[in-house]
């Protein structure tokens, strides 16, 4: 019953308003609006609801703004997922290192042989001894049948020295042995490297032989060359 009377006076407002003048200059208008006429209490009562519907329809709520503009927001502004999917950071790969230069590893030079010394009794004796103290030569060279008597040659190259052999009856026999370096030396002790005043000392004074000094013991001799007033090469040689 209140919602009939509601709309009821609802309807009779609006006629009022219609009757009343929009200013002083405008010409009276006596037509009076035809009202729609309600037949029955349900058509007024879907009447007013058709009203209440259009407008909120028209009039959203605060609350409808207020997600549309947080919908419009995340919208625009990428979350910082998406940041990181579109634009993934860049890992520089590690840059290789420069490969070190392996330095060659510098052979350890051979042991010398210590207390090997030479006199004119080494001449004409049997080689096995003393290359077996000196251990493999560096380089051993033979050839047949070489000297007058028919002896075969073999010869023994070490740093600094040299050994030369005949070989008869199957015996290495010394005829010829060669120094120049100070690894080793005479019986009395000269050696590359020392002065003429010690040769003279212990050998007296030789004979000029071209750029030798020579010592002679029978058929065996000594060559002794200078270099500068110092030894630098000594020679033990007998004939075959």
């Amino acid at each position: 019953m209140n919602k009939k009377i509601t709309t009821l006076l609802a309807f009779a407002s609006v006629l009022a308003v219609s009757l009343v003048s929009c200013g002083p200059n405008e010409p009276e208008d006596n037509t009076v609006p035809e009202l729609p006429v309600l037949s029955t209490e349900a058509e007024a009562t879907e009447a007013a609801s058709e009203a209440e519907t259009e407008e909120k329809t028209e009039a959203p709520t605060e609350k409808e703004t207020e997600a549309e503009v947080t919908t419009e927001e995340a919208t625009e502004e990428p979350t910082e997922a998406e940041e990181a999917t579109e634009a993934p950071e860049v890992t520089k790969p590690d840059e290789p290192e420069e490969p070190q230069e392996e330095q060659p590893e510098e052979p350890e030079p051979a042991p010398q042989p210590q207390g090997v010394k030479f006199s004119f009794g080494t001449l004409h004796s049997d080689a096995s001894g003393i290359v077996s103290s000196l251990g493999d030569a560096l380089n051993v060279t033979t050839a047949p049948a070489c000297f007058s008597n028919g002896a075969d040659s073999k010869i023994y190259e070490y740093d600094g020295l040299k050994i030369e052999c005949y070989v008869l009856g199957g015996v290495e026999k010394i005829y010829c042995v060669t120094i120049t370096n100070s690894n080793y030396s005479t019986d009395t002790g000269i050696t590359i490297g020392s002065s003429q005043a010690d040769v003279e000392a212990s050998y007296g004074v030789g004979e000029a032989g071209g750029a030798y000094t020579i010592y002679y013991s029978g058929n065996s001799e000594l060559d002794v060359r200078y270099d500068g007033g110092t030894v630098s090469e000594i020679i033990f040689y007998t004939a075959v």
